[in-house]
């Protein structure tokens, strides 16, 4: 098992390097013009930087030129500060396919997440460095008995390419009690690609945990819309020896959406390597 930790781990690391690598010659040549995302009531979207603005015209220099914008018909105007090469951002690099990175959900946005068609979230950023969310699970509820959740969690820029946070996750059934994982992540990278390491503490009334569990999970994009997506849970006094398991596959991008799909692997349920399908789906807001 530990082989296979280390193997995990390494795959992770290097995608991550290499990434970090050719991203620098895309930073470099970043104009010094803000641009920014001009989203119009009728639902179209332009790109570029604002060269002339009064209050009845936008006037807007894009790729292919420029266009005139009637003021009026503006629905918002947001500055656009991706730098990768992939046209934009990884839309849900706030969680991988269920572990929080270090990284916030921005102050106004949030997300719906389902996972395996049955448990339902929501989250959402109630300033730049703070979000709160919950869920429920859909079978018990509908069997009288709902199981619900509660997700908040903070985070914060150290600094470029360096995030850390922290949260809980609380689970219960109405009326019948709840436990409560409290956890602390470090993520290193940017959107696009990068890795996390993070510990976590159950407090649980009927289970005795002496130990923390490890986290450790990565992303990497491939391209415009497809990324590699890795998470590796280790829980260290599980049972008489310790526990490995971990869900590994891709995420499916486009700007609002992302789909999960993967497989959660663990080695040593009756001796063999057992895979599980995860399905999970977000829609950002």
């Amino acid at each position: 098992m530990k082989n296979l930790l280390s193997k995990i781990f390494l795959i992770v690391f290097l995608t991550f390097s290499w990434n970090n690598v050719f991203s620098q010659s895309e930073t470099d040549t970043l104009k010094q013009e803000q641009i920014v995302i001009i989203k119009m009531e009728n639902g179209d979207e332009y790109k570029g930087t604002i060269s002339k603005k009064d209050s009845e015209t936008i006037v807007l220099k894009t790729v292919n030129g420029e266009i005139s914008l009637i003021a009026t018909n503006v629905r918002s105007i947001e500055n656009y500060n991706y730098v990768g090469t992939f046209g934009f951002p990884n839309p849900h690099d706030t969680r991988y396919f269920f572990a929080p990175s270090g990284i916030p959900i921005k102050k106004g946005k949030g997300y719906y997440q389902n996972v395996l068609a049955v448990f339902n979230f929501v989250n959402y950023g109630i300033t730049e460095n703070i979000s709160i969310g919950g869920g429920f699970e859909f079978t018990s509820t509908v069997g009288g008995h709902p199981t619900w959740f509660l997700t908040p969690k903070v985070g914060f820029e150290i600094s470029e390419n360096i995030h850390v946070g922290g949260g809980f996750i609380m689970a219960g059934f109405v009326d019948e009690g709840s436990g409560t994982l409290g956890y602390g992540v470090v993520t290193f990278g940017d959107s696009d690609t990068n890795l996390s390491i993070g510990a976590g503490y159950a407090f649980i009334e009927t289970i005795n945990y002496d130990n923390p569990a490890i986290v450790f999970s990565g992303i990497h994009r491939l391209s415009k819309s497809i990324a590699l997506l890795s998470e590796n849970y280790l829980l260290p006094n599980s049972f008489e020896h310790p526990l490995y398991f971990g869900i590994h596959g891709i995420r499916i991008l486009s700007k609002k959406n992302a789909f999960n799909i993967g497989a959660l692997i663990i080695p040593e349920v009756l001796g063999v390597v057992t895979p599980f399908p995860y399905v999970g789906y977000v829609r950002v807001f």
